[in-house]
């Protein structure tokens, strides 16, 4: 990180609102592509820094887990760590049960080493390829309940689960028909301890083809928004705005673009074409964030309007960099 820092109380409340846990650190992953061991270091020295109320938890593969038993001393002498473990998955239902179930093992064991100083109580997973394929609501539904019986069965107080879905023109249209089981999913949840069910958009990758549309994005934000499910977002949002990648010969998403659509299109119901002029914006300074919340053009949110937006509907995006984002917002002056 760089040795010069903004003055933390003179971040405008409206950013702070904005931005609070949103990162989850995936350093593990490419393109940075580190070792655990120094992706950890990282987690917890960005921890001691001025912009760790933007830092959300650490990225890690779900088989990886016994490998933070070194760092059992380092964590357990600073607060509680929160993990977003990636799930096993499966291309079937009943693998991706038989490999749910040997998951949740293995975060109950992880818990167990480190005397709950570590708390993985998100997972990342996959949708099963053949649910996917289809992506009709009674099959999803289905699938969801059996999701919930297992984690019952298992006595696991909490795990928030969101399920990646590949983003086409196909599941892009659907999500406003399949995302209501998942809210219904999240509606039977006991109280207190619920385990919210949510989605997962990848917004890129190390393939042209991995980056999704803006009209896809737009969709799956504005189902979310509709039905009340939680998003995560992934891969390709290390800068605040929408941008051209000379690599991959693609346009690159903001997080900007994707979050600030998001708080927007709560407070103001954006439809698809609304949430997408946001989405395709490329000039960050448009989006303005002050003392009484953040506007981007005629819409504008408060400060409390964002942070239940963040809590209730845009959760974080996950990156291999923690760095780039701060290095982006300090060249806007902006912390």
């Amino acid at each position: 990180m760089n040795a010069q820092h903004t003055d933390d109380t003179l971040i405008a409340p409206g950013l702070r609102a904005f931005l609070q846990r949103i990162v989850d650190y995936a350093g593990m992953f490419p393109p940075a592509d580190l070792p655990l061991h120094e992706a950890m270091e990282n987690f917890l020295s960005y921890r001691t820094e001025p912009e760790r109320w933007m830092l959300n938890r650490f990225v890690i593969p779900v088989k990886r887990l016994t490998e933070l038993r070194p760092f059992r001393q380092a964590i357990a002498s600073n607060p509680p760590v929160g993990l977003s473990v990636l799930g096993q998955g499966g291309a079937t239902v009943d693998a991706f049960l038989e490999a749910f179930t040997a998951d949740l093992d293995r975060i109950d064991t992880c818990i167990e080493d480190h005397n709950s100083h570590v708390r993985p109580d998100v997972m990342e997973v996959r949708l099963p390829a053949s649910l996917v394929d289809s992506f009709e609501t009674q099959p999803v539904a289905r699938f969801l309940d059996a999701v919930d019986s297992a984690l019952a069965r298992h006595g696991l107080a909490h795990l928030d689960i969101f399920f990646e879905v590949p983003l086409t023109d196909h599941t892009a249209s659907e999500l406003p028909q399949v995302l209501p089981a998942f809210a219904s999913a999240n509606a039977n949840q006991p109280v207190p301890e619920q385990s919210i069910l949510g989605l997962k958009i990848r917004c890129g990758g190390m393939e042209a083809e991995l980056f999704p549309s803006v009209d896809q994005v737009a969709r799956a934000i504005v189902a979310c928004c509709n039905t009340g499910v939680r998003f995560k977002a992934t891969a390709g949002l290390h800068h605040p705005a929408r941008h051209h990648d000379e690599q991959y010969e693609v346009m690159r998403h903001g997080f900007f673009n994707v979050f600030g659509a998001a708080v927007l299109a709560a407070e103001h119901d954006l439809d698809v074409d609304g949430v997408a002029a946001i989405l395709r914006e490329e000039n960050a300074d448009t989006f303005t964030f002050t003392q009484e919340g953040m506007q981007w053009g005629p819409l504008s949110a408060s400060v409390e309007d964002i942070s239940h937006s963040r809590a209730a509907l845009a959760h974080s995006f996950g990156s291999c960099s923690f760095e780039e984002p701060v290095d982006d917002l300090r060249a806007l002056n902006l912390m």
